[in-house]
């Protein structure tokens, strides 16, 4: 490991002088894990992908202003992140689950600086709101959400099971969806506007 950071700080040394190998070299090693890690929060692997591709373009047009203070790949998967989050917000997407949310702020806040604002406790609350909605969904329009969201099945794998149409199928997913829309939303802007709050600077200049 501690080979592999040599390597990564000779990399970056290299890079901020304007090697185009270098960073080509560093595109190869980490962007396959950085997409893997923004397509399992976003579900869109055309918008994973340009997730990727703007963290590096940025990286390198503005390689003279980033100094990487831990190992490139923490900086990098940090950065993507960002973007990730930055991207549910934008696009007002259902994010796949909390845990992006959660280390963001594992990572970034500390309880001597927001004491309560945003604490565990306050992550819970809002993921109960989310189970709280789901469970007060109408029996049959629960069932087909969780099949389709806990179990992968598709709208005609849930109408078969259910002995339903397809087109039932598709319309209790869409009342699902707009029932939820709400509570996603006050979601994403919460932890957007902490991220915001409290994103080093280097990450501003993405």
């Amino acid at each position: 490991m501690a080979a592999g950071t040599q390597n990564d700080t000779v990399l970056w040394q290299q890079v901020k002088q304007g090697d185009r190998s270098a960073f080509d070299l560093v595109y190869h090693r980490y962007a396959p894990p950085l997409f893997a890690m923004a397509y399992k929060h976003i579900r869109s692997r055309a918008d994973a992908e340009d997730i990727i591709q703007e963290v590096f373009l940025d990286i390198w047009e503005k390689r003279m202003d980033i100094t990487i203070q831990q190992s490139l790949f923490n900086y990098l998967y940090s950065a993507v992140r960002y973007r990730t989050l930055r991207y549910i917000k934008v696009n007002n997407a259902r994010p796949e689950s909390l845990d992006l949310f959660t280390e963001l702020l594992n990572d970034q806040t500390g309880a001597a600086t927001h004491p309560e604002v945003y604490t565990a406790g306050k992550i819970r609350s809002i993921d109960t709101s989310v189970a709280g909605e789901i469970a007060g969904l109408p029996e049959q329009m629960k069932k087909v959400y969780l099949l389709n969201t806990e179990e992968g099945m598709s709208i005609q794998e849930i109408a078969e099971r259910l002995l339903i149409s397809p087109h039932t199928v598709r319309n209790h997913l869409s009342k699902v969806r707009k029932r939820l829309r709400h509570v996603v939303s006050r979601l994403t802007s919460l932890f957007f506007s902490l991220l915001l709050s409290l994103a080093p600077a280097c990450f501003l200049l993405f």
